[in-house]
């Protein structure tokens, strides 16, 4: 039996991707004073470091380097950008470390396959509360899509199934830049394989507890996302594309329905998780010696006290590398 992956394509948008490699040099970030613009935290080595390409960083700590491309919850596709650095990182890399696979075994599809309808005789526009319902119905209808299609499922599988299908409609990728470095690795013929695993179950649980006000609440964040998404990525992809984090920071959405799956009240608890494990994961890198390059999220990354200030704060040495 094949496992539905919709929800379990959601925990993954937001987990890190890795590969060794080998680099040269750069500017350190202690080089440069951190700064605050609003909410934001973002250095003065990222904000004048103007290379080809996405921001790229170094993190090194004893014989062990760790190099961090920061990516995006959801990128519009086939916008070009300059991956000549990446690519040199993909071309001296021993493997690449793809996602986090998601663990549920038949007993786990079962459960998934179960739950994504309602109860006999529902229909999604009588479980919706109206104004929700109209909002859902318009994303619909607005990217050509069938309403049959959603009409008996449960909100939350409902809510993630439109999720994927507006954003195809629209030509926005939520797995990218992975599967760009996927593609250069198997041009390649670098080894992959993934960095850790996550079980289907305890997202099953969170789903099971959810009240019917904590469902519609996701319901609605998810299609604030999908409306933000819709406006801004684009732009926020043209800005990844040439380092402009700011920018990126300003109109890059976060998952909404993915802080619901993961049991955060808000995005914000989400984004404390997101750091604890972006910090996780880059400590892992380092006790290999040797190099890494590794895709994180830069909300993550660049939140005050975020990942990379964290590390610094841990004794390791952040950089901008001129490559």
């Amino acid at each position: 039996m094949r496992l539905p992956v919709l929800l379990t394509a959601l925990m993954l948008t937001a987990l890190p991707v890795a590969a060794q490699e080998t680099l040269s040099d750069g500017q350190t970030l202690r080089e440069g004073r951190a700064i605050r613009d609003g909410e934001e935290w973002i250095t003065d080595v990222v904000v004048t470091a103007r290379l080809p390409g996405p921001a790229l960083w170094r993190v090194r700590k004893g014989d062990s380097q760790v190099y961090v491309l920061g990516a995006m919850p959801v990128m519009t596709k086939r916008v070009s950008w300059d991956s000549r650095r990446v690519e040199r990182v993909i071309g001296l890399s021993n493997v690449l470390l793809t996602a986090p696979e998601a663990k549920g075994g038949l007993i786990g599809g079962t459960r998934l396959l179960m739950d994504r309808r309602l109860p006999l005789g529902k229909k999604l526009d009588e479980v919706l509360p109206a104004p929700l319902s109209q909002r859902f119905n318009a994303l619909i209808d607005a990217h050509g899509l069938d309403r049959e299609k959603y009409k008996k499922l449960s909100p939350l599988w409902a809510a993630a199934a439109l999720r994927e299908d507006v954003y195809d409609k629209a030509g926005i990728a939520t797995r990218d830049p992975e599967k760009t470095l996927l593609r250069f690795a198997k041009a390649q013929k670098l080894k992959t394989q993934p960095s850790g695993n996550f079980s289907v179950a305890k997202t099953l649980g969170r789903i099971d507890d959810f009240s019917q006000p904590q469902q519609m609440a996701c319901v609605a964040a998810t299609l604030d996302e999908i409306d933000f998404a819709l406006k801004h990525a684009r732009a926020a992809t043209e800005a990844w594309a040439v380092g402009d984090l700011q920018t990126v920071q300003r109109l890059s959405p976060d998952s909404a329905l993915l802080a619901c799956l993961e049991g955060a009240p808000s995005t914000k608890a989400m984004l404390g998780k997101a750091v604890e494990q972006t910090v996780g994961s880059i400590t892992d890198a380092l006790q290999t010696p040797g190099k890494s390059l590794i895709v994180l999220p830069l909300s993550a990354l660049l939140a005050p006290g975020g990942a990379l200030q964290q590390l610094e704060q841990q004794g390791a040495t952040v950089t901008t590398p001129a490559l």
